[in-house]
């Protein structure tokens, strides 16, 4: 629509003001808070994560004091159930896990890695403690639990180990050729070679070639 004056112009003006005024402030107070509500959000997260870093320190610190196991259960009870959202949780278990397994509470630590799998937020954590629980499974006799959690799936970084523990089940297990194929294949994915690993499949493949020898020994029924 055309104005023949500035004064049709002006009042055209006030009239779309007067109709579209309301929505734009309440645009506008929105859009503000909005910046506001997300900058104080974002300090709040800053705040809230080196809370975390604090608490996670202190068991860093007292790592290596097994006299400070229990102020160490309370540190990470309180990461696990305020600081969820940040590594700190998860780290500070892992770290609990390993100081309860050197005292010997091998329950506890177990129940450190089953937190981890159930609750931890990063994935890489998750995996390392699916194969620590896998591992520790094992010494305790419990190969074919340990056996479950090492044929779930697992990203191409960790599979290297995660075929090496597999192969340490079946040789407990008395499966010596899938051991060797086992380890054999963890070497395949290892970026260097691995001497600790070229040794078990050497051990692995004379252990089939003995348990051969005495199938073939033992006399016909």
């Amino acid at each position: 629509m055309e104005y023949e004056t500035e004064e049709q112009q002006l009042e055209a003006i006030k009239k779309w003001w007067k109709e579209n005024s309301t929505m734009i402030i309440i645009g506008i107070v929105v859009g503000v808070g909005a910046i506001f509500g997300w900058q104080n959000y974002q300090s709040q997260s800053i705040i809230h994560t080196e809370e975390g870093s604090v608490i996670y320190e202190q068991v860093l610190i007292n790592i290596q004091d097994p006299s400070k196991l229990n102020e160490q259960l309370t540190r990470v009870n309180r990461l696990q159930a305020e600081y969820t959202d940040t590594p700190y949780a998860g780290l500070s278990a892992l770290l609990l896990a390993k100081q309860q397994l050197a005292a010997g509470e091998i329950e506890k630590a177990q129940q450190q890695y089953q937190w981890l799998i159930s609750n931890a937020r990063q994935d890489e954590l998750k995996y390392l403690a699916k194969i620590r629980l896998s591992r520790l499974l094992l010494t305790s006799q419990q190969a074919d639990q340990a056996l479950v959690l090492l044929n779930e799936s697992f990203p191409e970084s960790f599979k290297a180990m995660v075929l090496e523990l597999k192969g340490d089940v079946f040789l407990t297990q008395g499966k010596t050729q899938q051991a060797k194929a086992a380890y054999t294949q963890a070497l395949s994915l290892s970026s260097t070679s691995n001497r600790w690993l070229q040794l078990k499949i050497d051990d692995a493949g004379e252990a089939t070639v003995n348990t051969k020898d005495n199938i073939a020994s033992e006399p016909s029924a």
